[in-house]
């Protein structure tokens, strides 16, 4: 059964929405189980008669969402899907922070893993990029700089 009731991510994308002056009163935000790590966007107008707004309400939606911060929303046309949510009972100052970089010619992800974690600690990297994600699943590039690096 969907969830929406004390879910800081579905009211803050309904929030985003009704900002960007979406009417929140035709559109259905929820999280398919309590469980779900992706909250669903759907048009749902109260007139029948414009179901056929659909797909350019979601396309409209999905924009909205980008700027608010929900990157990974994706437009499928009868639906946004926003993947990547935290769940309901994640605290509000709560940030996933993921580092990346490719790895090559290594025999398995534990060596990746390991090389991965010896580049981010070379003294000789002072600069790097992290994907941060908030507790409602907005998601941000940041660049840091080692303050200690002349």
């Amino acid at each position: 059964m969907p969830t929406t009731q004390a879910d800081p991510a579905v009211s803050a994308v309904r929030a985003a929405l009704d900002a960007a002056g979406h009417d929140l009163s035709e559109l259905l935000v929820i999280r398919p189980t309590f469980a779900a790590d992706h909250l669903v966007v759907r048009y749902n107008p109260l007139n029948s008669d414009t179901w056929d707004l659909e797909e350019e309400q979601n396309t409209a939606f999905a924009a909205t969402l980008h700027r608010a911060g929900w990157e990974n929303a994706v437009d499928l046309g009868t639906l946004v899907f926003v993947p990547d949510i935290p769940p309901p009972s994640a605290a509000p100052r709560t940030f996933v922070a993921a580092w990346r970089i490719s790895i090559g010619d290594v025999d398995d992800a534990q060596q990746a893993a390991a090389e991965a974690r010896a580049r981010q600690l070379d003294e000789g990297s002072t600069e790097s990029l992290w994907t941060v994600t908030d507790a409602v699943g907005r998601t941000r590039t940041v660049h840091c700089l080692d303050p200690d690096a002349s």
